[in-house]
């Protein structure tokens, strides 16, 4: 556990100077839609949240080919990496079309260099590393996910996003609230993390639970902003402190 917890640590570490906030917008109420996140230059935790045909592999949702031999693809140069619990480690790909259309490796597949295997299913989360030089546009298609949706929490570290397409308070409206005492989530933004500590015994519950630490003391229950948020296509760390695993269940109606 300590193996997982400092290869994570560093990572955090790595890009803690770099803007990860993803902007967007989403485009239809329906079964059947499609969502815009525009990121930034540099690091993002971003997530697909409609489910995409054939798979959510990234070779299908981001797809990089532009079928022409050595033209660069949408997300020429960009990274990502999706965190595993079960080892404490990352599985990454690159986008790089030039290559694929040259031959090599064989293992491209619509412009990633590794096959694009990595999965971006409803309520999984990865880094992307833009490396475009400019902010871009992300467009995914797919269905809504409706019904009862579950997010597994594993022990330790989880890098999440709510399984629809959401925006706002996590706790309130999103359901997370299957949560237990010392869990820690951290949202990224404006080149910064944002720590919330969920510590149900230190006061009432107009934050849920959880405790930003922007007021000191007393101070913390004051602000209902003390709850965490996240924007659509954003996704976000969760550490279940529980010693055992745990689930965030969401429920979603696509009808009024």
């Amino acid at each position: 556990m300590r193996t997982k917890t400092l290869a994570l640590s560093a990572l955090l570490g790595m890009i803690g100077s770099v803007s990860v906030m993803a902007q967007a917008n989403v485009y239809s109420i329906n079964a059947v839609g499609y969502v815009n996140i525009t990121v930034p230059i540099g690091y993002s935790i971003i997530a697909d949240q409609l489910i995409a045909a054939p798979n959510n592999q990234i070779w299908n949702v981001l797809n990089n080919d532009t079928q022409g031999s050595g033209n660069p693809g949408p997300f020429e140069g960009c990274t990502v990496l999706k965190y595993v619990p079960a080892t404490g480690h990352y599985v990454s790909d690159g986008a790089d079309a030039a290559d694929e259309d040259s031959g090599n490796p064989v293992n491209d597949t619509n412009g990633w260099v590794n096959g694009g295997l990595i999965t971006m299913n409803p309520g999984e989360a990865v880094w992307f590393n833009n490396s475009s030089g400019a902010p871009l546009t992300i467009t995914f298609v797919g269905t809504v996910p409706s019904g009862t949706n579950t997010v597994n929490l594993g022990i330790g570290y989880n890098m999440i996003a709510s399984p629809v397409p959401f925006s706002g308070d996590l706790c309130v409206n999103a359901q997370l609230t299957n949560y237990n005492d010392g869990d820690i989530l951290l949202t990224y933004g404006n080149h910064s993390y944002t720590t919330f500590a969920v510590d149900e015994d230190d006061g009432p519950t107009y934050c849920c639970g959880y405790d930003n630490g922007s007021q000191p003391g007393v101070g913390d229950w004051a602000k209902p902003s003390c709850d965490p948020s996240a924007a659509i296509g954003q996704g976000f760390w969760y550490k279940n402190n529980s010693g055992a695993p745990a689930s965030w269940v969401q429920v979603f109606s696509i009808n009024p």
